[in-house]
């Protein structure tokens, strides 16, 4: 024993033993958590790659899959996706587990690899069971499943895809769900770049899904299924210019019971005399800006865009006038029979042959120089609307033209449907068909530039229109986009002479024959506001209104025979995230809904324009 350890005290010696004991221990326990963490990192390393690799090789497979669908090939989608799957489960089991779900949680990396766990187990849904459910679909409802015969729809391939697209649909939830957890803004550009491109996929394939599910799950029972339904028509008129597309010309009520469709009754607007208050309360500021006209007289219900407010007002006046309730209100107007036109071929109508080339001019401008204005011409644009709706629904047209067609008419906002049932029109709200504007969150993001005749004639047959995005910046304030709407009139240099006077307006609401007056309403995206309107590039004022949260302004322009103008004005999108629209807009993707750097433009289908557009936006952050 040497010297040193003599002069130790036994006591403090015994002290000593435990602490470097401890500290070996110590020691010991945080090599093995090198080594763990070493070999958790390196399995990770390991099923990254692996699922990286299966990720690559599906992703070249997954489109063709998704246009083999949209084409309709089944065989070609059934193979694609038998490659596909085995690759997207070995890369979901590679990124799935105890390992993964503690290596989300850690800094600078964790949100990398829960987007990469989530492209995974989202492109593993979209093989497995989105993209699968929906080619099982198809071949139930595909090519002349759904037939219209004999006055009646065939309900039973809807009621068998019902659970297919509930399937489609839940997937489609928890993909949602999945992306909803990852902050994108803290992923590094490596995974960024591919977890942008499948959330771009995913944004294109979302309405097709939720549509389907909609429309299968909705369609049996408003097609009575479970009991007859009545609907009113509107069969709108774009030589008078009205936001949801023109006035109601001409009226319908048809009922459906069990797929059967039969036409109750043809009516005129005259039928629905005006009434001395509204029939239902107004929003102030749908009010303030197009008067209380919007619920006293029919024709004028669809002075709004939103398509609920006019269903809701017309049922209501129908049901005061005719003493008839209806379950919901359909419209659409002479540009979508066209459509319907080249499914049926041409049809005779009163000694007239229509078809696809040529309805609109008959409907919107010959039926003025040839028949008396009024009752003449109401008539022979109901019988028009109903020869045509009832050729296809008796089975006499092509079945994928006429669906195509529908889909067409729908897309552009000239095929609008509402539910008098709150339960209905809760499933229908967001969908291209409900034109919702002030009332779905969905389009909460959305600019809107909306046309109200004010010449009182059918001077909107000789106006040509066009809306065009200009720009987009990110300011402080916000995105700001500038938008450029142009109006022409190509009526004839002797319009007040030349045309009729209820062509003109006569001078009835204090317009020179021959003018065009046009009520452009400019609706910024909810919580924005319009700056900077000009007309022909000098400032202009106009009526402005608070509709549904939007700070909308109403300009009126008018244009002598040839005469054209253009209206600028900037939407400023205050709540726009980094993502380029707002936080609640192209969420359920049912309707239009625009993905991140898209913005979805709603407008006044015309005779020669469409009514909804998507542009690209500046994606600010």
């Amino acid at each position: 024993m040497d010297a040193t350890q003599h002069d130790v005290p036994r006591t403090e010696r015994h002290a000593r033993a435990p602490r470097r004991r401890r500290a070996r221990w110590v020691g010991w326990g945080l090599l093995v958590l090198v080594v763990l963490a070493l070999v958790a990192a390196g399995l990770l390393v390991r099923d990254a790659l692996t699922a990286r690799d299966a990720l690559a090789r599906a992703m070249d497979e997954v489109p063709a899959a998704e246009e083999a669908l949209r084409a309709g090939d089944l065989e070609a989608a059934d193979a694609t996706l038998a490659r596909v799957q085995p690759l997207t489960a070995t890369a979901r089991a590679s990124t799935d587990g105890l390992l993964w779900s503690l290596a989300a949680h850690l800094p600078l990396v964790g949100q990398d690899v829960r987007a990469f766990s989530a492209s995974a187990a989202t492109v593993d849904d979209l093989a497995a069971t989105v993209l699968p459910s929906l080619a099982q679909v198809l071949a139930v409802v595909d090519g002349d499943a759904v037939a219209m015969t004999a006055g009646a729809v065939d309900l039973a391939p809807l009621e068998q895809a019902v659970p297919l697209t509930a399937r489609a649909a839940d997937a489609f939830d928890a993909i949602d769900a999945r992306h909803a957890a990852v902050d994108r803004g803290a992923l590094h550009a490596e995974i960024a770049e591919p977890y942008d491109r499948l959330t771009a996929a995913t944004d294109e394939l979302r309405p097709l899904v939720r549509t389907a599910e909609r429309v299968t799950a909705l369609g049996p029972a408003m097609l009575g299924a479970d009991g007859p339904r009545r609907y009113l028509v509107l069969a709108l008129n774009n030589a008078e210019l009205r936001a949801t597309g023109g006035i109601p010309g001409a009226l319908a009520v048809v009922t459906v019971d069990g797929g059967r469709v039969t036409l109750e009754r043809q009516a005129a607007t005259a039928d629905v005399p005006p009434f001395d208050a509204p029939v239902l309360p107004l929003d102030p500021g749908a009010e303030q800006l197009y008067s209380d006209r919007l619920g006293r007289f029919v024709q004028d219900t669809t002075l709004t865009p939103d398509f609920p407010t006019t269903a809701s007002l017309a049922a209501a006046m129908w049901e005061q006038a005719q003493g008839q309730a209806v379950d919901g209100v359909v419209a659409t107007d002479p540009v979508a029979l066209s459509y319907l036109l080249e499914a049926t071929g041409p049809l005779d109508v009163g000694g007239r042959t229509v078809d696809a080339g040529n309805v609109v001019q008959v409907l919107l401008a010959d039926a003025y120089a040839q028949l008396e204005a009024g009752e003449e011409t109401d008539a022979f644009f109901a019988s028009v609307a109903a020869t045509v709706l009832g050729t296809v629904l008796a089975g006499g047209a092509d079945p994928g033209t006429a669906t195509d067609a529908l889909d067409r008419a729908a897309a552009e906002h000239r095929l609008l449907l509402w539910s008098a049932r709150a339960d209905e029109q809760e499933r229908l709200a967001g969908t291209v068909v409900a034109g919702d504007l002030d009332t779905a969150e969905r389009a909460a993001g959305t600019v809107g530039v909306f046309l109200n005749d004010g010449t009182g004639g059918k001077m909107g047959w000789f106006l040509d229109s066009a809306v065009e995005l200009a720009s987009s910046t990110c300011t402080a304030d916000g995105r700001v986009d500038t938008f450029a709407v142009t109006l022409a009139s190509t009526a004839p240099a002797d319009a007040a002479t030349s045309l009729p006077w209820y062509v003109t307006g006569g001078g009835v609401a204090g317009v020179e024959p021959g003018v065009t007056r046009t009520f452009v309403a400019l609706y910024p995206p909810r919580g924005g506001r319009v700056t900077d309107a000009r007309l022909d590039d000098a400032p202009v004022s106009g009526q402005p209104a608070t509709v549904a949260g939007r700070a909308a302004l109403s300009v009126a322009v008018d244009l002598a025979p040839g005469q054209g103008a253009t209206l600028t004005f900037a939407a400023v999108d205050a709540g726009a995230p980094p993502g380029g629209t707002p936080a609640d807009g192209g969420t359920d993707g049912s309707g239009g809904g625009a993905p991140p750097g898209r913005l979805d433009v709603w407008s006044t289908p015309t005779a020669r324009a469409p009514g909804l557009r998507t542009v690209d936006v500046a994606t600010c952050g």
